[in-house]
């Protein structure tokens, strides 16, 4: 009888010192806010950004062409900003965030990042036009998704994108 009382006391001390405990459990149940188009918009557009940051700090080292040196570290600044709006928009929106790119664009990155020169500065300024011809065309979507932080956020950047695609071809073009 006296075993029945120390186990029934046992357990009555582990639920109070479980009831003690102030680190917080991750609550499971919560969910992401946003339909399938948003989520697919904003994870596109988080990898894009990384990667246009990436690839924008290498060329600010590597290139020795002035205008090439100015437009990268304007992608950088304006891309980083963008990257923590996205970020906020993120948690706002319940989705966890990766910081990474994928293995295709970490591999066009390094390859530019191995040249140097006018060669360098004609990949690098191309992958821009490129980056960005993709990213209007996403930011286009996403203007037009019925979540509205994130329709509201891909209208307020879409018209900063297209500048940088502008700005980017008419670098191209002052380089062939």
């Amino acid at each position: 009888m006296r075993q029945v009382h120390y186990i029934g006391l046992f357990i009555i001390l582990i639920i109070a010192q479980a009831c003690n405990d102030k680190r917080k459990a991750k609550n499971y149940n919560h969910q992401v806010s946003v339909d399938g188009d948003a989520l697919v918009f904003i994870r596109k557009a988080a990898e894009s950004g990384i990667a246009e940051v990436e690839a924008s700090s290498i060329a600010r080292q590597t290139s020795k062409n002035p205008k090439v040196v100015q437009f990268a570290t304007m992608i950088a600044d304006q891309h980083s900003r963008i990257n923590d709006e996205l970020k906020s928009l993120q948690s706002r929106n319940l989705i966890s965030s990766d910081d990474t790119i994928s293995m295709e664009k970490q591999q066009e990155i390094a390859a530019i990042a191995k040249k140097s020169g006018v060669e360098f500065d004609r990949d690098y300024v191309s992958m821009m036009v490129k980056d960005h011809e993709e990213a209007v065309t996403l930011f286009n979507s996403g203007a037009t998704i019925r979540t509205a932080s994130v329709n509201k956020f891909a209208n307020k950047f879409l018209p900063e994108i297209k500048a940088h695609l502008d700005s980017a071809k008419q670098i191209l073009a002052g380089l062939k």
